[in-house]
């Protein structure tokens, strides 16, 4: 119950930041620039850089890679979505739909009352696996249904996530440790990063009209997402742990929580990029993450607390 009440005390502070963002996009009319700007280009390297510094360097070795393959084998579940259950949807933004997960800005607040703070370094090496696929890869995809290879090479190299991936895994070789004296602040950086990831949510709900929702629909497409997930993580995991059990059981509890994390707010960027559907792909990340919110404290249930 105290891990529950603890989990619950870290996400809905968070999670309130969405009708903040709803409210300065509808009231005030607010630049949703003034809110991803500094979040991708500042605060997010900052918290990468720091967190995989102080990461097991055999862990960023192996958990990206995981993770990479969990959302790389999602693109099969929602291909097959593609021709059942949304049929009319975009393939390209179907697929980053369901192969990119909120790992960090709801994932961070579940795993620190879960895991402890500590364990936020973990987290983001899972975080490292899911962007390489979902930035570099799923937002290839999603150009190439605009523009020409060339062009969409040309925007994948203005993705930031590429150049704090090689500045963290060259500053992990190098051997540079950041001061003891740092972890306070990036405690509040990683609320930060968390509390604006959801007020991105609320400024692209901001033309949504929930009265003609289907919620029905959303319910089956987000469910069948989830456990196409659930099913591919414990494929991946398991294979490790059969294989080579190279991780400790902390790890794998940690990954074993990605199936059930939101659909990254990404895909409503992707969605305004190809000007198409922003109001039905805002829907399936707010609506995920009403289903995490459902779902991640029952699957809490069954976590070992931390020694």
């Amino acid at each position: 119950m105290e891990v529950l009440i603890e989990l619950f005390q870290n996400l809905l502070p968070v999670l309130a930041f969405i009708g903040v963002g709803w409210f300065l996009r509808k009231r005030l009319g607010i630049n949703p620039a003034l809110v991803s700007t500094p979040l991708v280009f500042v605060l997010i390297p900052v918290l990468v850089v720091y967190n995989v510094s102080e990461a097991d360097s055999s862990k960023i070795a192996l958990i990206p890679v995981l993770s990479f393959m969990v959302s790389l084998a999602m693109n099969l579940p929602a291909l097959l979505a593609k021709k059942t259950l949304a049929k009319r949807e975009d393939t390209n933004l179907l697929k980053s739909s369901f192969t990119f997960f909120n790992v960090l800005f709801f994932g961070l607040p579940v795993v620190s009352a879960l895991f402890g703070k500590e364990a936020t370094s973990i987290l983001i090496c899972v975080y490292l696996g899911t962007a390489v696929y979902g930035d570099i890869i799923g937002f290839f995809q999603v150009a190439k249904t605009k523009l020409s290879t060339k062009e969409a090479v040309k925007e994948i190299l203005k993705v930031p996530f590429i150049y704090v991936f090689i500045v963290a895994i060259a500053i992990k070789i190098w051997g540079l440790e950041i001061p003891d004296s740092f972890s306070p602040v990036m405690d509040v950086v990683g609320w930060v990063v968390s509390a604006l990831g959801m007020m991105i949510v609320g400024v692209h709900l901001d033309q949504v009209d929930f009265k003609n929702t289907k919620i029905a629909y959303f319910g089956k497409l987000l469910g069948f997402r989830m456990l196409s997930a659930a099913l591919f993580t414990f494929l991946v995991i398991g294979g490790e742990y059969l294989l080579w059990e190279s991780l400790d059981m902390e790890d794998y509890l940690i990954l074993a929580l990605l199936p059930f994390l939101p659909v990254a707010s990404n895909i409503s960027l992707f969605a305004s990029f190809l000007e198409t559907e922003e109001e039905c792909f805002s829907l399936v990340v707010f609506f995920s993450i009403l289903l995490s919110l459902a779902v991640v404290p029952v699957v809490a249930q069954f976590i070992p607390s931390p020694s």
